[in-house]
């Protein structure tokens, strides 16, 4: 009698879902799977065709409360290949609470330093050249640091409430827990001119000497960025990031134990929006100044919406590279200083989102 009462309440949670979520609750993912046309002649890059899954994911989050509200997000990733037999992947973990005080969180998550880069790259984790001048399935467009890239754990952030009418402090620690007080940190401010379109900020980071919470920063070493949003129109924007960032260096590859070097990142977007053909473009220039992807970018890229929730999409990324030299004078197996990637990426993606609100 049991087994069939329990199959009777497992039939009734899937026929109705939003049943068994508590108000304030919603389920969402996406698929997101591409075919590419890799062209970079280098041993530890990628050279050829090739299907990629890029970051297809599932995740449940929820809000609860009036005056206090309380939080959580989790996400994970679910790959549409190449999982190993895994279905899951981690990716973030946090909760928290909001107020008249601001909004404070914990958890495993996005810092507040890679945030205000993710959210202006319109190709991110889409196939394309990725922030170290190599073919990437995921994360950041090339100009933007590979500290636009991760999930930061132990981490305690705080966001103010609106003041002066538009701005808003942020702060971050992202605790090590080896007992070696080896903490990572961040700060910035932020200002929403609403009236006109218009958002500028700023955000540091750091990292401690014996460990990188912060990733894409070096140890020891620390990261600024400064950006800017413009809504032109209801179907025209532009967005700009600025950063100046220690770059960890691969050791293993270039020979030169406690090496970190600086470079300047500049990444410069723009989208634009047509109903009237169910279509949106985007298009982007990143520089690198210093570093192993030392050079300069583009990308462009379309997106057609083919039903609710679901498009097709076609990007082309090119970007030409010449290392510094550091890296033009160490014994670098496999890389080649002097590259030109282009990737051709088309592919299609579909969202789902279930809320009990």
């Amino acid at each position: 009698m049991k087994k069939i009462l329990s199959a009777v309440a497992l039939c009734a949670l899937c026929a109705s879902p939003l049943t068994a979520m508590a108000e304030g609750t919603t389920v969402y993912g996406q698929l997101r799977y591409s075919m590419n046309s890799v062209d970079d002649d280098t041993t530890t890059g990628v050279d050829g065709f090739s299907g990629e899954d890029n970051i297809s994911l599932f995740g449940i989050k929820g809000s609860y409360g009036n005056d206090i509200k309380a939080f959580f997000h989790i996400q994970t990733q679910a790959n549409a290949d190449n999982s190993a037999g895994t279905a899951f992947k981690q990716r973030f973990f946090f909760g928290g609470l909001e107020g008249a005080f601001g909004k404070v969180a914990y958890g495993r998550m996005t810092n507040a330093y890679k945030f205000d880069g993710f959210k202006l790259d319109p190709f991110y984790n889409y196939s394309h050249v990725g922030s170290n001048g190599y073919f990437a399935n995921g994360s950041a467009t090339y100009g933007l640091s590979g500290a636009t890239n991760g999930f930061s754990d132990n981490a305690i952030q705080y966001v103010t409430p609106t003041i002066l009418g538009g701005l808003k402090f942020q702060g971050g620690m992202y605790v090590d827990d080896d007992n070696n007080d080896d903490h990572g940190y961040s700060a910035g401010a932020s200002y929403d001119f609403t009236d006109l379109g218009l958002k500028i900020g700023a955000v540091y980071a750091s990292n401690h000497s014996n460990t990188t919470t912060l990733p894409g920063i070096a140890a020891d070493g620390e990261a600024v960025r400064g950006y800017a949003n413009y809504k032109i129109s209801d179907t025209l924007k532009v967005a700009l990031s600025v950063e100046q960032v220690d770059i960890p260096i691969d050791t293993a590859l270039v020979g030169v134990p406690g090496v970190a070097d600086d470079a300047i990142y500049g990444y410069l977007t723009g989208t634009m929006v047509m109903p009237d053909i169910n279509m949106e473009f985007s298009a982007s220039l990143g520089l690198v100044d210093d570093g192993p992807a030392e050079g300069w970018g583009s990308t462009v890229g379309a997106w057609y919406n083919v039903a609710k929730n679901t498009k097709l999409f076609a990007l082309v990324s090119y970007s030409d590279i010449s290392a510094d030299d550091l890296y033009d004078d160490a014994s670098v197996i496999g890389m080649d200083n002097d590259r030109s990637p282009l990737v051709i990426s088309i592919g299609a993606q579909h969202k789902f989102s279930l809320s009990s609100k």
